[in-house]
C-alpha cells in the first residue's frame, strides 16, 4: 500500500515491488541521521494485501522477573523522571482522571505491555511499555538500516543501485560491561522512544474557499509555541537529542510524530505538547510556510499517481468533501486572500478542531507502564477539549452518489508525464472499515491480484500483454474513508497489450465473472488458507521500530475497538459469506470507472485539462463494444480454461522449530562466520540467538565482469534481471502469498538476490531463481526481446525525467571510475539483438564470484547445501579478468567544479542542486567526525535554507561513502520559478563557510549533549533480524568486513573533542577542498496547449510508450492520416528512433567564471584513482579468531 500523506519534510526509502520501475505505489520514508524506520525491507509482497498470518492470540502474562540489567535500567529511568514528578504541585489521582478501556489482544511472541486510556479531557491514549530484553549484540546494533546501496532522498534510484551509502553509521554496537560515557549504558542496550498524536481533522473538513488549509495548518503548528516561541525549536531540540520528527495530513486526519532517545522523552514531550496547546502561528510566518507548501506541491506536480487522484477528485459530486484540492499552493492560500482573515481562520480551526476530545495518542518506551501513564497525564491531561465542535458527519454522504454519473458512464483517457501505459477499473464500494473482521475486500484483492497459475495476471503475461497487475484498495484517505472505498484493478500494459486492449478487457471481465460465479465452498477453502497464513504471520511478527509502531497504532486506535487495535489490520477473524457476496455483487456490476493512461489512443484528442495539476485528458461515452464485452463475459469466462481460482499453496510453512532452542541455546559469536571461501564464492553464516523466530535471510551477490564493459552490457544486465523475474513470477508468486519475499536486482557489477521468510521452504526460492538464471536464455524470442526492450526504455526514461534521479546519476558517474550514464544505457537499447541477449544470458552465469550470507533460524549444514546447490545449478567458474569487478573512486581535483544540465521534462520546474565534497579514504575516526558534523548542521541548515530563505522544500545534508572514500553532500530541491541554481549554490557555500564558526562557538555542554545523543543512537539495538542482516551484508558486500563497526565508532566518539572537528574542517577547507556541484536545472513554465491547438494537430500521432513530450509537431502530418494499425506501429517505431536520438543529457557551458565539466569521460581521464581500500588487518585477524574459536566449540 502507499499513503498519499503530505509530508512536512521528505525522507526516503522505497518498498519495491517485483516490478519496481512500473509502479509508483510505494511508501516513502527517510530518516537522515536516524534510520529506525528503515526497518522496512524491500520485498515483493502484494501491494494490495500485506501478508500476515494465524490467530494465536492471547493475553500476555506480565513478567514477574526482570534481569539484573533491566532492573538497573528501570532505576535509571525512574531517577530521570522522579525529580520532575516532585515538582508537580498537584498530584493526579489516576482513578479520577482516567477511564481504562479494554486491553488489546496480541501475539504470543509480543512481550510488550499495552494499556488504553481515555483521559478526563477526552483524549484517547494507547501506551506501550516495551520491557522485553534488548537483543544482545556483542559487536553491533542498529536502529535500522545501513545496507548496501545509497540511502537517498525520497524517490531516488528506482532501477539503479549503488555501493555508495549514506548515513551508514547512524547506530552502533554492543558489548558487555559498563560504559565510561556520560550515557552510562552498555553498548547496544538502547531503544528509542516514540510518540504519535493524530487529530481528527483533515482536508475533507477544510473550507472549500481555502483549499489546502488543513495541510497549511499542519505546517504552521511547528512555528513556535507560547512556551517556546522560537520557530522550529521543537525540531531543533529533537535533532540535538538524536531524534526525528515529521507530520502528515490526510483526508480525515492529521498526524504528528517523533522519535527520540528515551533519556530525552520527558523534555521532548514538553516541547511537543506546547505546540498542541498554544502554537503561535504568527502572521509573519505564514508567507514563508505558504511558499513551503507551494514548493512541496511543485515537487509532486509531475507525479502521475497523484495527478490521477486529483482527476478523480474533480469528478466528485458537488457538495461532497473529497472534491477538494488537498495539497494547496500559492493560488489557493495567497492569491486573492486577505492575510488577516486567513490568519484568524487558522487560529479558529486550530482552536475548534485541535481539541483533546478529537485527539488519539500512542506513546512507546521501555519505561514501566505506570510511569508512561503518568507522563501522558502530565503532558496531555491539560490539553483543552471542545465538545461544541465535532468532526464533519460523513455518514450523510451516500457512497453510491459520491461521483458524478460520468465517473462510470464515460471512458477516460489520460496523458501521463511518465512513459507508462495502463488501464484501470475502479469500483466505488461502501467504506470497508466495517468489514474489518471478515476482510472481504482484502480477500478479493488477493484473488484479483493473484499472479500464480490460473490468474488474470498470468494469463496476460503469457501473451505478453501485461507485465504487472495490482488490485485492491489503497490505504490512503482519498481511496479509503468514512464515505466510500475505491477498489482498483490496475493493469500495466505492454505495447502489444495496448493493441489488444479489447482482449485484455474481455479477460478482465471474464475473471471477475469467475469469482462472481465461484462455488461459495471453494471460496471458503481459499479463505481458510489465507486466514491461516495471515495468522501465522501475526504470530511470528518481528518487532518494529517504535516510530513505525506508534504511527500505525495511533491510526488503528481511531478506527478499531481497543481490543482489536493490534489485530484489526492483520487477521482474518472470521469468514462472513454475506459480507463477501455483498462486495462481489458490487464488482459484478458494469458500474466502474474505466481509465486509460497512455500517450495517445486512436483518434482521441486530449481536449480537457484538470485545474490544479494541468493533467490533459479526454472522456467519451462508454463505447458500445466494451459494454458488449461485459455482457458477453459470462459465456467468455466459461470458454477460458486458463482462468481459474488459486490452487492450494505449496509454500505454506508447517515446521516452526527454533534451532537455537533445539540445540540447547548455545552462545554464538556476534559476527558472521565465514564457512567457505575460494575463487568462485565466499559464504558467511550466523545462526540466530536473539529474535527466536522461524525466519531466515539468504543474500547473494552474483559478481560478473560483463556488466561494466559497455553501456550495452549494462542495459542487457537490466534486461536479464527482468527476464529472470518474469520467468519465475508465476511459480514463485504463491511463496510471496505465504509469507516469503524475494528481491532480484541489478547492482554495480552484477545481480543481487535476497530471499526471506520461514526457513522450512526458503531454499526453494533460491533454487527456483538459480534455475531461471541458466534457463532463461532458451526461452527468448523476438517477441519477448521487443517487449522487454520497450519496457526497459520506459524504466530508464521514467528515471531520467525525474530531476533528483538524474542528479544522482550524473554525480555517481563523475565520482565512480567505471559507471555509465543512464542516458547512454537508454540509447544502447536500440543496438541489442536477440543474438546479443542470448549470448549475454548464456555467458553471465558461467563466470561469477558469488558472495553469500545466510542468517537466521538455519544451520551451517543447510547453509552449505544451499550454496552448493546454487553453484551446481549455475555451473559457474572463477572470474579470469578482475579489472571490471574492482571498485575504484575518482580522486576529484582540488577546488570547485560544476556540472550542469537541464531537466529532461520541459514541464518540470524543479531544480536540484547537490554539492558533493570529497574528503578521502575512510577511517572510523573520519566517519565519526562526519556523522557528528551532520548532527550539528542538519537542523541549522534546514532552518536557514528552507525555513528562513525558502530556497526549496527539500534541504538536507548527508554523509556519503563511495567504495571506501568518504565525503558529504548538501542537497537543495528548489524550483526554477523560485530562484536560480547559482544563487542556491552560493547560499549553500555561505552556510558551509559558517559551519566551522558555528561549531567553534558551540558551548561545551551542547557539544557533549549532541555527541552523547549520537552515541546513544549507535547503541540502539537491532530490533529485528532484517536490520542485523542488512548491516552484516553491507560489510560483506562492500568487502570491508568490519562487523563491529558501531562499537569502534562509539569508542572513537567518546574521545572526539570539538577542537579536532574544527581543526579537521579548517584543514579540509584550506588544503583538501574537492567539490563538485551537480545542478539539474528546471524549466520556466510554458504556455499550455489549448484544446483547439490539439485538435488541429490530432493526426500528429506519437507512439504511446516512447514519446517524452510534444516534440514532433513539425513532422509531416499528411502521411499519417489514413494509416491502418500496422502502419501506425511502423510509424511509431520510426518516430521512436528519432526521439531516442533526440533525448539527451547535454551539459551546459559555464555560468560565470567557474570550472565546468562538459564531458565526464574527458574530465575523469585526467584524474587519478584512489587506491583500492585494503581490508583492515584487525578485521581479518578478528574473523580468523572467530573461525578458530568456532572450530574449537
Amino acid at each position: 500500500m502507499f499513503e498519499k500523506y503530505f509530508c512536512r519534510r521528505p525522507r526516503g526509502i522505497r518498498l519495491c515491488m517485483l516490478w519496481p520501475q512500473r509502479s509508483s505505489r510505494c511508501l516513502t520514508f527517510c530518516l537522515a541521521t536516524l534510520s529506525s524506520s528503515f526497518e522496512k525491507f524491500a520485498t515483493n509482497f502484494q501491494c494490495h494485501l500485506q501478508q500476515r498470518q494465524l490467530p494465536l492470540i492471547g493475553q500476555y502474562v506480565r513478567f514477574s522477573q526482570y534481569t539484573k540489567y533491566n532492573n538497573h535500567k528501570q532505576q535509571q529511568f525512574r531517577a530521570i523522571f522522579t525529580s520532575s514528578y516532585r515538582n508537580n504541585a498537584k498530584q493526579i489521582t489516576m482513578s479520577e482522571q482516567v477511564k481504562y478501556l479494554e486491553t488489546p489482544d496480541k501475539s504470543e511472541t509480543d512481550k510488550k505491555i499495552y494499556k488504553t486510556l481515555l483521559l478526563g479531557n477526552g483524549l484517547h491514549a494507547l501506551i506501550v511499555s516495551d520491557p522485553s530484553p534488548v537483543p544482545h549484540d556483542g559487536f553491533t546494533s542498529s536502529d535500522s538500516s545501513d545496507g548496501m546501496g545509497e540511502t537517498e532522498e525520497a524517490g531516488d534510484a528506482d532501477a539503479e543501485s549503488s555501493n555508495e551509502s549514506s548515513n551508514e553509521s547512524t547506530s552502533s554496537s554492543s558489548g558487555t560491561g559498563e560504559s565510561d560515557s556520560d550515557s552510562d549504558s552498555e553498548v547496544g542496550d538502547e531503544k528509542l522512544a516514540a510518540c504519535a498524536i493524530m487529530i481528527d481533522y483533515g482536508s475533507f473538513a477544510e473550507p472549500r474557499n481555502y483549499q489546502g488549509l488543513a495541510h497549511f495548518l499542519e505546517h504552521m503548528i511547528f512555528m513556535g509555541s507560547e512556551k517556546y516561541p522560537e520557530e522550529n525549536v521543537f525540531d531543533a531540540h529533537i535533532k540535538k537529542c538524536g531524534g526525528f520528527t515529521n507530520a502528515l495530513t490526510d483526508s480525515e486526519d492529521t498526524l504528528f510524530y517523533f522519535e527520540v532517545a528515551e533519556k530525552h522523552l520527558d523534555s521532548s514531550l514538553d516541547y511537543f505538547t506546547a505546540l498542541m496547546k498554544h502554537p503561535l502561528m504568527k502572521q509573519k510566518a505564514m508567507q514563508r510556510e505558504r511558499c513551503s507548501v507551494d514548493s512541496e506541491f511543485q515537487q509532486i506536480v509531475q507525479e502521475d499517481e497523484t495527478r490521477r487522484d486529483q482527476l478523480l477528485a474533480s469528478l466528485a459530486t458537488d457538495g461532497y468533501p473529497h472534491g477538494t484540492f488537498a495539497w494547496g499552493n500559492l493560488k489557493t492560500l495567497k492569491d486573492n486572500v486577505d492575510d488577516s482573515v486567513l490568519h484568524k481562520l487558522l487560529h479558529e480551526i486550530r482552536r475548534d478542531h485541535y481539541a483533546a476530545n478529537r485527539m488519539y495518542l500512542c506513546l512507546q518506551a521501555r519505561l514501566p507502564i505506570e510511569e508512561l501513564e503518568t507522563l501522558v497525564l502530565r503532558h496531555f491531561g491539560d490539553i483543552p477539549s471542545n465538545h461544541a465542535v465535532s468532526a464533519p458527519d460523513l455518514s450523510k454522504f451516500n457512497y453510491r452518489n459520491a461521483f458524478r454519473p460520468e465517473f462510470h458512464e464515460h471512458a477516460f483517457f489520460v496523458k501521463p508525464v511518465e512513459n507508462v501505459c495502463k488501464v484501470e477499473l475502479t469500483w466505488v464500494l461502501p467504506s470497508v472499515r466495517k468489514y474489518y473482521r471478515s476482510k472481504p475486500d482484502q480477500f478479493l484483492s488477493f484473488l484479483l491480484g493473484y499472479e500464480g497459475r490460473g490468474s488474470l495476471c498470468a494469463y496476460l503475461r503469457r501473451r505478453l500483454w501485461a507485465l504487472e497487475l495490482v488490485a485492491g484498495i489503497d490505504d490512503n484517505g482519498f481511496d479509503l474513508n468514512s464515505m466510500y472505498s475505491l477498489f482498483n484493478v490496475c493493469i500495466y500494459l505492454t505495447d502489444e497489450g495496448f493493441k489488444h486492449i479489447d482482449d485484455v478487457l474481455a479477460a478482465t471481465f471474464a475473471y471477475v465473472k469467475v469469482i462472481a460465479h465461484a462455488d461459495p465452498q471453494d471460496l471458503r477453502v481459499i479463505y481458510a488458507e489465507q486466514q491461516g497464513i495471515e495468522a501465522t504471520g501475526f504470530r511470528f511478527q518481528p518487532q518494529r521500530p517504535a516510530m513505525d509502531n506508534v504511527q500505525d497504532l495511533v491510526i488503528n486506535s481511531k478506527y478499531f475497538p481497543p481490543k482489536d487495535v493490534l489485530t484489526g489490520k492483520e487477521l482474518y477473524y472470521e469468514y462472513n459469506e454475506a459480507d463477501l457476496l455483498e462486495l462481489i455483487a458490487h464488482l459484478n456490476e458494469f458500474k466502474f470507472n474505466l481509465m486509460f493512461t497512455a500517450r495517445s489512443y486512436e483518434n482521441v484528442v486530449y481536449d480537457k485539462r484538470e485545474d490544479w495539476f494541468g493533467t490533459e485528458y479526454a472522456s467519451i461515452p462508454m463505447p458500445a463494444k466494451w459494454q458488449q464485452l461485459w455482457h458477453d463475459s459470462d459465456s467468455v469466462s466459461k470458454a477460458m480454461p486458463d482462468l481459474f481460482l488459486p490452487e492450494p499453496n505449496r509454500f505454506v510453512a508447517q515446521d516452526f522449530t527454533i534451532f537455537w532452542h533445539q540445540n540447547g541455546r548455545p552462545e554464538i559469536p556476534e559476527a558472521p562466520k565465514k564457512l567457505l571461501q575460494n575463487d568462485v564464492c565466499e559464504l558467511w553464516f550466523r545462526a540466530d540467538d536473539k529474535y527466536e523466530l522461524p525466519e531466515a535471510f539468504m543474500t547473494f551477490y552474483f559478481i560478473s565482469p560483463l556488466q561494466r564493459k559497455s553501456p550495452k552490457n549494462d542495459a542487457m544486465c537490466a534486461l536479464y534481471e527482468e527476464l529472470v523475474k518474469f520467468h519465475v513470477s508465476e511459480d514463485l508468486y504463491p511463496a510471496t502469498s505465504a509469507g516469503f519475499s524475494y528481491t532480484f536486482s541489478v547492482g554495480e557489477k552484477g545481480l543481487n538476490l535476497q530471499v526471506r521468510g520461514y526457513n522450512e521452504k526458503l531454499h526453494l526460492l533460491v533454487e527456483g531463481i538459480a534455475q531461471a538464471m541458466v534457463t532463461v536464455e532458451s526461452t527468448l524470442n523476438e517477441d519477448i526481446l521487443q517487449t522487454f526492450v520497450k519496457d526497459q526504455r520506459k524504466s530508464y526514461f521514467n528515471t531520467l525525467i525525474k530531476p533528483r534521479q538524474l542528479n544522482r546519476d550524473v554525480r555517481l558517474c563523475v565520482v565512480e571510475h567505471m559507471r555509465w550514464l543512464m542516458i547512454d544505457k537508454y540509447k544502447s537499447l536500440n543496438e541489442i539483438t536477440l543474438r546479443d541477449l542470448r549470448e549475454f544470458a548464456r555467458q553471465l552465469p558461467r563466470e561469477l564470484y558469488v558472495q553469500g550470507l545466510v542468517q537466521g533460524n538455519y544451520t551451517e549444514e543447510s547453509a552449505h547445501n544451499v550454496m552448493n546447490t546454487l553453484l551446481t545449478r549455475l555451473g559457474c567458474q572463477a572470474i579470469r579478468d578482475r579489472a571490471y569487478v574492482e571498485d575504484r573512486t575518482v580522486q576529484l581535483p582540488q577546488g570547485a567544479h560544476y556540472i550542469r544540465c537541464h531537466a529532461l521534462n520541459e514541464q518540470d520546474t524543479n531544480t536540484v542542486i547537490t554539492n558533493y565534497y570529497q574528503i578521502g579514504p575512510n577511517t572510523v575516526r573520519l566517519e565519526c567526525m562526519l556523522d557528528l558534523l551532520m548532527m550539528f548542521v542538519e537542523e541549522p541548515l534546514f532552518d536557514q535554507l528552507r525555513t528562513k530563505e525558502q530556497l526549496g522544500y527539500h534541504v538536507g545534508a548527508t554523509v556519503r561513502m563511495n567504495y571506501g572514500i568518504a565525503g558529504y553532500s548538501i542537497v537543495v530541491n528548489s524550483q526554477e520559478t523560485n530562484t536560480t541554481a547559482s544563487h542556491v549554490d552560493k547560499r549553500i557555500e555561505h552556510f558551509r563557510n559558517s559551519m566551522m564558526q558555528m561549531i567553534e562557538q558551540m558551548p561545551a555542554e551542547e557539544y557533549e549533549h549532541i555527541k552523547d545523543s549520537l552515541i546513544k543512537l549507535k547503541m540502539v539495538a537491532d530490533m529485528a533480524l532484517s536490520s542485523e542482516v542488512n548491516r552484516n551484508w553491507s560489510e560483506i558486500h562492500n568487502e570491508e568486513y568490519m562487523f563491529d563497526r558501531r562499537r569502534q565508532q562509539i569508542e572513537v566518539l567518546r574521545t572526539l573533542e570539538k577542537s579536532e572537528i574544527v581543526s579537521f574542517l579548517l584543514h579540509n577547507e584550506l588544503d583538501n577542498l574537492r567539490k563538485v556541484s551537480v545542478q539539474v536545472i528546471g524549466h520556466q513554465p510554458k504556455k499550455t496547449t489549448t484544446a483547439e491547438d490539439q485538435a488541429k494537430n490530432k493526426t500528429n500521432k506519437k507512439t504511446i510508450c516512447e514519446s517524452k513530450e510534444d516534440t514532433a509537431e513539425d513532422e509531416d502530418d499528411d502521411e499519417n492520416e489514413d494509416q491502418d494499425e500496422d502502419g501506425d506501429v511502423e510509424m511509431d517505431e520510426e518516430l521512436f528512433q528519432m526521439l531516442a536520438n533526440k533525448l539527451n543529457v547535454t551539459f551546459l557551458p559555464p555560468d560565470g567564471d567557474v570550472s565546468t565539466i562538459l564531458d565526464i569521460a574527458e574530465f575523469k581521464s585526467k584524474l587519478s584513482l584512489f587506491p583500492k581500500p585494503a581490508i583492515s588487518l584487525d578485521a581479518t585477524k578478528r574473523s580468523a579468531l572467530i573461525e578458530d574459536a568456532l572450530k574449537n566449540t
